[in-house]
Parts: structure tokens; sequence; C-alpha cells
């Protein structure tokens, strides 16, 4: 295996589409093909399982490739994305330094942030860098829970707000009783 292709691996189930039972082909907002060995792109999914069951819906699900995101993420105010930075740098250096050994499956079992398990999670988001059909684990999966993602939303500023809920509601029309109280927080 040479160097560039060392941290690449298969991508595991949990990050397939719900849709289409597979890996996600296409980029949500420009429908570039993924699978391409060259082709860099974020897959986001989010989740609520039903405490005392066992028993999850996924509320979303995309991946978007690396040129879309920066797009969108151009949308996004510069304060909010300046907090959601601190925040993140905040939390998660030390904890990204002791996930360096861990294996692939143990990357989204707890929340990155607050270490709470994903079966002690009403929701969480599961996130993943790729490389057409590989994770690319110098940017390790992870999994945020609802809570922390309830932290980060107080964070953003009304604009941010504004152009995350038009993304959302662009390429999203979940079941409504999904939603309540409010859309989860897409984190492109």
């Amino acid at each position: 295996m040479d160097q560039e292709n060392k941290h690449l691996v298969n991508i595991p189930s949990s990050f397939y589409s719900f849709k289409e039972e597979g890996p996600f082909q296409h980029c949500v907002e420009c429908d570039r093909f993924l699978l391409d060995e060259s082709c860099d792109y974020v897959i986001e999914k989010a989740v609520r399982n039903y405490p005392g069951f066992k028993a999850s819906d996924v509320i979303f699900d995309y991946a978007i490739c690396m040129d879309c995101a920066m797009e969108v993420q151009k949308g996004l105010s510069t304060e909010s994305m300046t907090k959601i930075q601190e925040f993140m740098q905040e939390h998660l250096q030390q904890k990204m330094r002791t996930r360096e050994s861990a294996s692939l499956e143990s990357y989204t079992d707890h929340c990155l942030v607050s270490n709470r398990a994903v079966s002690e999670c009403e929701e969480f988001q599961i996130f993943a860098y790729c490389r057409g059909s590989k994770v690319n684990l110098q940017m390790p999966p992870y999994m945020i829970s609802g809570q922390v993602l309830d932290e980060i939303s107080e964070l953003l500023s009304p604009e941010t707000r504004d152009e995350l809920d038009g993304f959302f509601n662009k390429h999203f029309a979940p079941d409504p009783g999904l939603m309540e109280p409010n859309p989860r927080l897409v984190l492109i």
C-alpha cells in the first residue's frame, strides 16, 4: 500500500445512504459522481434514537463534494465560523490525539465532545470525510450528540442559521414529527 493511501479505508455501512441503501454516489448539491478516486467529500447523517427501544430513524443524510461544501460555507457569517472553530478547538484537540489508535467502528460510538455514548443520545449526527469509496482517516469520522449540537447552534448568527436552514429546506423533506421542535443543525 502506498503512503498516500494508507489512511484510506472502506466506508462502513453506517455511512451508507439510507435512501439508496448503499454508498452515496452523487453530491447533494451539484450531482458530481463521488466514487471517483479523486473526489473528496463529506458525509453527514442525523439519527434519532428511541429511548427504551432498540429503534432509530435517520432524520437526514447526505454527501456533499468539498467544492460545494466550501461554497455553502462561504454563505456563513465570519462570526459564526470563528465561534464554531473556537468551540471545536477548545473541546477537541486532546480528544483527537487519543483517537489516533482507535478502531474505525469506535470513532462514532461516543460523542467526540462530551464522550456520551450513542445509546444514551436521543439524537446525534455522524460525519466522515471521504475520497472516492474510502473514508479518509487523516480526518477520522466522528459523532456529535444532540446536546452538543444544541450548544453549537447557540453560537450561530441569525444569518448563518438562515443559510443552513435554506440548505436543509432545499434538500430534505423529512417526516415533520422527526423535526420537533426544530430541524437538526446541518454542519457542512
